[in-house]
């Protein structure tokens, strides 16, 4: 206890005079040796604990699918040592990555974060050899340029890259010139653009007349040439399996874009302070290469090759492969996270240029540093949503297989369009004998799905990568929809669909399902849940529901005992007419701020033959007879199945009322006198309003 009692004391009486031992000369300087030789690493250490504090508290990532692609060749290969020489998922990163995998997403999250904290650390390094001064703040705009900051808590390659990259960058600047060569011959297996590099440092090489390292340029492709050549029987394997099409456009991925597409997204790729300082850091750069000091001529030219000509190139290359549609590029702005460290030491050398013109005042200095560090840190936080969500799509398959897991189906083989299936389910793609999940592709093969199989079908990689449309799923009878996921609010995907999900088992021989009923029974379900209230039920049931006796049919029915038929004596259908002061709209006060309000139209619909007429169902709001918000879905652009009831829908947004006075008017309109029939009219008021 007396020792105790005396090592408090002693721990108190440090922290009492602290602010006297810190404010005396002694301490003064130890504090100024400090922040001018460790700075560097305190803010390094708090990027990483709060780059890893964000990771782990967001559901969600950066990039998207790619991501658990990249987790599951690395979280597998040690059970399947192929995968570490798998060419798309880059064979230098599944190496580095793997034993951080087996601690699963977030272990590899946290591996891009050390990865992106050391290219700044090494950033710092450079400037610190080239002289460019404050050297620390480059470490702030490495990790604060907003497309970067927003890919190192992910599982993506592109950090790798920048690390890579610099790392070579900085060896060369350092004069090991040899182990520079070492480290940038093996880029091209961090990112297949590697190969665009390497001939930048072979004539960086030659201008300062290193020619025994330029040899070492090869290293990286001889040693991965030769371990693959024992798995692929192919010593040139390294270009044999390229993943990416270059003499030919990509079967899915081939619309091309604009030749300025990167360009344009630079405030989203850079922010608007490092642009700036990064032009000003060119315009230092020119004028530093006619210095008459030589080392300072040298460094500048130096900078231009390792720098400056790297980044540029980077940024073509992916603007050609755009513009032409090449190499399945997809205009990702996510690519140009590679060769951003490398732009933001140029923005340093910016920083620099413009701090000389403010002069030596150091008042002024100060605030400029304040401003420009500032605002930095703010760019990233003003169009990114932070912590970083699941996309809906995201969602959406973690949702089905939540729901297969709870389900029946539990435990059944799954075969799967979307790597998302087996990562939520835990599933390792790659097991065999048993099996216990399949990749799916091409929609030839939907009948040799085992019986008693499921198949998780998306919008996105189902009906674009693995070749499945929809209607050769929901058409084969063999196979049974048992389950049905989109996102609460319709959220459009590659290909211009709306995306939604589709489960389903494979029947025994001999059964066979009605798919398009079970889906419109699942669709009610489903629209059930945002639907606020109900405006108008039209069954045709009752005396009232059709303005003209003589059109009541029995002989086709959806439910009940009567339908409306719609034929040449019908032009307009029975529907709703309402002023919108009767909607009963709830205050804003009443509504959670993400709620949108909308009306929905539900009608089931036979069609007896087809036909080219523009038969519409209608949503329309007008103001004295002239619609000012006009909504319309063709009936015969619907893919509706002919001689069977088909359930159509449409949705809009609740517009801002004119006036009190204002109708809301629902209906068929059916100029060409088409014969068909219609049964269910129902009107909702809904969130979201989704169809």
């Amino acid at each position: 206890m007396v020792e105790i009692s005396y090592k408090s004391k002693e721990i108190w009486h440090l922290f009492v005079h602290l602010p006297y031992l810190c404010a005396s000369p002694v301490n003064e300087t130890c504090m100024a040796d400090f922040f001018k030789h460790k700075l560097h690493l305190v803010i390094l250490a708090i990027l990483f604990v709060f780059l890893a504090g964000l990771s782990l508290t967001s559901d969600g990532y950066y990039g998207g699918a790619d991501n658990i692609s990249h987790y599951l060749i690395s979280r597998y290969a040690f059970n399947h040592p192929s995968l570490f020489l798998y060419s798309w998922g880059r064979p230098l990163y599944t190496i580095i990555s793997a034993p951080f995998a087996q601690f699963g997403l977030h272990g590899v999250k946290l591996l891009n974060i050390m990865l992106g904290m050391l290219t700044a650390w090494l950033g710092y390094r450079t400037a610190v050899i080239l002289k460019i001064r404050p050297a620390f703040l480059v470490i702030i705009f490495v990790a604060f340029t907003p497309l970067y900051f927003m890919m190192m808590p992910t599982a993506l390659t592109e950090i790798l890259f920048s690390f890579v990259l610099m790392w070579s960058v900085f060896l060369f600047f350092r004069e090991n010139y040899i182990a520079s060569a070492l480290v940038i011959s093996l880029l091209p297996f961090a990112r297949t653009e590697g190969f665009i590099i390497l001939p930048v440092f072979f004539f960086a090489l030659l201008w300062v007349r290193q020619y025994k390292a330029i040899l070492f340029l090869a290293t990286g492709v001889i040693f991965f040439s030769v371990l693959g050549s024992f798995y692929y029987n192919d010593l040139f394997w390294v270009f044999t399996q390229f993943p990416y099409p270059v003499t030919y456009h990509h079967p899915i991925y081939n619309k091309a874009g604009s030749l300025w597409h990167f360009f344009e997204s630079r405030h989203s790729t850079l922010g608007l302070p490092l642009e700036i300082l990064f032009l000003a850091g060119i315009t230092g750069m020119v004028r530093d290469c006619f210095s008459r000091d030589k080392t300072i001529r040298h460094r500048m030219h130096l900078l231009f090759f390792l720098v400056v000509t790297p980044f540029l190139l980077y940024l073509v290359f992916h603007s050609l492969l755009f513009w032409k549609a090449m190499g399945g590029s997809m205009g990702l702005e996510r690519v140009l996270a590679a060769v951003t460290p490398l732009a933001a030491l140029i923005a340093l050398k910016g920083y620099d240029a413009l701090e000389e013109v403010i002069g030596q005042n150091r008042h002024a200095r100060n605030i400029f540093l304040a401003a420009v560090i500032g605002i930095v840190l703010i760019i990233p936080f003003i169009h990114n949503v932070i912590p970083f969500p699941l996309s809906p799509e995201e969602k959406i398959i973690k949702e089905s297989a939540r729901w297969i897991k709870s389900s029946r189906y539990a435990g059944r083989v799954v075969y799967f369009t979307d790597n998302n299936v087996p990562f939520y389910l835990g599933l390792d793609p790659w097991q065999k004998n048993p099996a216990s999940c399949y990749l799916f592709g091409d929609a030839k093969y939907l009948d040799t799905i085992p019986a008693g199989s499921l198949l998780v079908w998306d919008a996105h990689f189902g009906a674009n990568e693995s070749k499945v449309p929809l209607d050769s799923l929901l058409l084969n009878p063999r196979h049974q929809l048992i389950g049905y996921f989109r996102p609460d609010k319709p959220w459009i995907t590659f290909g211009g669909k709306e995306y939604d999900c589709y489960i389903t088992t494979t029947l025994p021989a001999g059964l066979e399902a009605d798919n398009l009923t079970i889906r419109d029974s699942l669709l009610e379900i489903t629209g059930a849940k945002n639907c606020i209230d109900t405006l108008l039920v039209k069954s045709f049931e009752q005396p009232g529901d059709g303005a003209d006796p003589s059109l009541i049919s029995r002989e086709v029915v959806h439910r009940g005992n009567f339908a409306y038929l719609m034929d040449g004596r019908t032009e307009f259908s029975p529907g709703l007419c309402t002023y919108t002061k009767d909607l009963k709209i709830p205050t804003d006060s009443s509504l959670p701020p993400t709620v949108e309000l909308g009306i929905r139209a539900v009608v089931y619909v036979y069609l007896t033959e087809k036909s080219d007429a523009n038969t519409l169902l209608v949503i329309s709001f007008e103001n004295k007879n002239k619609p000012y918000s006009y909504t319309s879905l063709n009936l015969n652009e619907q893919n509706l199945r002919l001689g069977r009831w088909n359930r159509v829908s449409l949705a809009a947004p609740l517009p801002l009322f004119k006036s009190p006075d204002d109708l809301l008017k629902v209906y068929v309109w059916n100029p060409g006198k088409q014969l068909f029939y219609m049964d269910d009219l129902r009107v909702e008021r809904v969130s979201v309003f989704y169809k």
